[in-house]
C-alpha cells in the first residue's frame, strides 16, 4: 500500500483488517475460487502420428495446459504452440529445445525417446521454469 494512503485511526484499521484476513487459512470458496482453472490443470497430453503438442496456457499464466504427457518409444516431433503474448519455448534436457515464439507460434524441435524414460519438458525463458512452467514426459 502506498505510504499516506490512510492515516491516523484509519491506517490502524486497514492494517487490522489485512491482519486478520492473512491469517485465515482454507480454501477459497468464493467466484474467484474457479475463476482461473489451475495452472497445468489440463488433461494429461498423448503425442498422436509422430507429434507431441504441448501448448502454452493460453490466457499467459507461466503454465502449459497439462503437466503430464504420454508418448511411444521412438522419433518424435515435441513441440508447444503458444497463443499468448508471453514469450515461450519447450526445452528437455539432453534432447533439444524449440525457439523462444509467441502470438500462435510453435516452439518445436525433433527427438528419439527412449522406451520406459521419464523426461521433464520446460520453458527456458528465464524464471518460467522457477515459476512451475514444467512437466512430466512418460514414454510407454
Amino acid at each position: 500500500m502506498p505510504a499516506g494512503l490512510v492515516s491516523g485511526e484509519d491506517a490502524h484499521d486497514v492494517a487490522s483488517y489485512v491482519a486478520q484476513v492473512a491469517a485465515k487459512g482454507g480454501k477459497d470458496s468464493g467466484l474467484l475460487a474457479t475463476a482461473v482453472k489451475a495452472a497445468g490443470s489440463g488433461k494429461p497430453i498423448v503425442a498422436k502420428g509422430g507429434v507431441l503438442d504441448i501448448p502454452t496456457d493460453p490466457g499467459g499464466q507461466l503454465a502449459y495446459v497439462s503437466k503430464e504427457a504420454t508418448a511411444p518409444p521412438g522419433d518424435l516431433t515435441i513441440q508447444s504452440t503458444n497463443k499468448a503474448s508471453i514469450p515461450h519455448d519447450i526445452a528437455i534436457d539432453g534432447l533439444g529445445k524449440g525457439e523462444v515464439v509467441q502470438n500462435g507460434g510453435v516452439s518445436k524441435f525433433e527427438a528419439t525417446l527412449e522406451a520406459g524414460k521419464k523426461y521433464t519438458y520446460y520453458c527456458s525463458v528465464p524464471g518460467h521454469r522457477e515459476a512451475g512452467m514444467e512437466g512430466t514426459l512418460t514414454v510407454k
